[in-house]
């Protein structure tokens, strides 16, 4: 018995197990705008590899606030991934402007991001450039100037100070992609009716607040997104 025991320890030294895991995370988006405005909804998207997760919204650090638990929920990844609605209301005591902050938790995983919320409405202090080139030089520029982007279900979209609505989406045969070979939409809406829409083939080597698109070796489209002072956000 001592000898079986011995051989099978010289064999795990010779031969070690290899154990692999899958590593789980939980992420929230970032937020994205140069404020929130209190009266109005706030969306808050993330992922996560775990089922549920907790998630909670705390007051300012300041003011006396001390940075106290407005609430604590349980959800779901999958209302993580659709976003998960934080009903706000107006100005008030309860309700004070300042730095709140949403985390998200399981266990020994955790994310969190900060939200500047204000009674008045978010500055349109960010700027989206779709720019297209070819032979490295710029052929075409366009800009719109925005509160802040969205990220949703591989859509980005964002709304202009006129209430027109801007979409951007990749797709790769019908089905929604961020990398590889993929055609890109560019739609804009105004009162519920697309007015232009563009689309570009080609494959995607980023897309998320930076988009490139690579159309062939001499041509290819960018998104970026910068703040007021033209720095990329």
């Amino acid at each position: 018995m001592k000898k079986l025991i011995f051989l099978i320890l010289i064999f795990t030294l010779i031969f070690p197990v290899s154990i692999s895991a899958k590593e789980d995370y939980i992420t929230l988006s970032p937020f994205l705008y140069s404020s929130h405005h209190l009266g109005e909804d706030l969306v808050i998207y993330g992922d996560t590899s775990l089922p549920t997760a907790t998630l909670g919204f705390y007051y300012p650090e300041d003011q006396g606030y001390k940075g106290y638990a407005k609430f604590i929920i349980n959800i779901s990844a999958k209302e993580l991934r659709e976003g998960y609605v934080i009903p706000t209301e107006e100005y008030s005591r309860l309700w004070p402007e300042g730095v709140w902050t949403v985390a998200v938790q399981n266990g020994a995983y955790r994310d969190e991001i900060k939200i500047p919320m204000s009674k008045d409405a978010p500055l349109y202090n960010r700027q989206v450039r779709l720019a297209h080139y070819r032979d490295n030089t710029l052929t075409s520029l366009t800009t719109y100037t925005t509160q802040g982007i969205q990220i949703s279900s591989n859509t980005i979209s964002f709304t202009l100070e006129d209430s027109t609505l801007v979409k951007i989406y990749a797709w790769d045969n019908l089905s929604p992609t961020n990398d590889g070979d993929a055609q890109l939409f560019a739609a804009v809406y105004k009162d519920g009716y697309m007015t232009e829409a563009k689309t570009y083939s080609g494959t995607l080597s980023s897309y998320g607040k930076h988009i490139s698109l690579e159309i062939s070796e001499t041509e290819r489209f960018e998104l970026l997104f910068w703040n007021d002072s033209l720095i990329p956000y």
